[in-house]
């Protein structure tokens, strides 16, 4: 596996958000794990300039997350092929791809999910290994949040404008900003009041707040609704979309503690409430109800016959 290099954070999932918080970093690894291994098949699925390309592809090899492989000597090519490290964040990005596919159709992913072992393309079901529960939603777990990760969500090397990225919101446009990903968080929590969310998140602007709740409601991620009938204080809900988020972040915070920390606390605490256990994410096939492995499992392009899906 690649060494992980350290980076200006003071905790692990914050860490995974400055290497995953990037929406050109999420696509090409989601392009790669898709079978795109080589710099013109990159550039042309992704529509990146070879700059931008080039740039990403340095920055992933030098986050442990990709390896260059040559493949031609003249002129001199590589392959970016995923290393241990980037292999095992399939489960976060298989969230992400379910993600997308539900709420996000005018970035709709064109791959397919199959699972080799039944032969399927399939619907990934996410769930907990500690108690095999399957279903689990941000309804079922509570959290608790370490104080090093509120600093990585205040540092200004680590903020990102999601609204300058894309004309729409799709999965890596919410990951690209650190106060839109922690607000988002905060709202799964059950906060829903103005000074809720300023007491959950500390040191975030006033400005910054109502600029970010704005940008959840203009896309459905969060409903505004009167605290009592006919009043002007109002709050905040979730809906099926932000709810359906959860996953990738219990993904990405599983990824971290297992790669990114020495003591195993990646900053955010997931306890799933039905025994009281930490949140083991998995997920499950839907058509023979197996549990998903790296390795039984491919991200693969329709043929032209376009294969129907289960």
């Amino acid at each position: 596996m690649s060494p992980v290099p350290t980076h200006p954070a003071s905790s692990a999932l914050g860490h995974a958000l400055l290497i995953a918080g990037d929406r050109w970093n999420l696509q090409i690894t989601r392009a790669v794990f898709g079978g795109a291994e080589r710099f013109a098949q990159l550039r042309e699925e992704l529509g990146i300039s070879d700059a931008v390309l080039s740039h990403r592809l340095g920055r992933l090899i030098e986050d442990g997350i990709l390896d260059a492989h040559p493949y031609s000597t003249a002129p001199p090519r590589n392959e970016y092929r995923l290393t241990d490290l980037g292999d095992d964040l399939w489960l976060a990005f298989i969230a992400l791809w379910n993600w997308d596919r539900h709420w996000a159709p005018w970035a709709r992913p064109t791959t397919q999910l199959r699972h080799r072992t039944c032969g399927h393309l399939i619907t990934a079901v996410f769930g907990c290994g500690g108690c095999q529960a399957i279903g689990v939603t941000a309804r079922d777990v509570r959290t608790e949040v370490d104080a090093p990760l509120l600093i990585d969500v205040a540092d200004r090397r680590s903020r990102r404008t999601a609204k300058a990225d894309a004309p729409g919101m799709d999965s890596s446009s919410v990951l690209a900003d650190r106060w839109s990903t922690f607000l988002l968080a905060a709202a799964l929590e059950g906060n829903r009041r103005f000074g809720d969310f300023q007491d959950r998140l500390g040191s975030i602007s006033p400005v910054t707040l109502t600029d970010r709740l704005a940008y959840f409601v203009d896309n459905d991620m969060l409903i505004r609704t009167p605290i009592v009938d006919g009043a002007r204080r109002q709050e905040y809900r979730t809906t099926p979309k932000s709810l359906d988020f959860f996953p990738v972040f219990a993904a990405l915070n599983a990824w971290a503690a297992r790669h990114l920390t020495e003591d195993g606390r990646s900053g955010l605490t997931i306890v799933h409430s039905a025994g009281e256990h930490l949140l083991e994410p998995r997920y499950t096939c839907n058509a023979c109800n197996a549990v998903l492995r790296r390795a039984d499992t491919e991200f693969s392009r329709p043929t032209a016959a376009g294969p129907a899906s289960s």
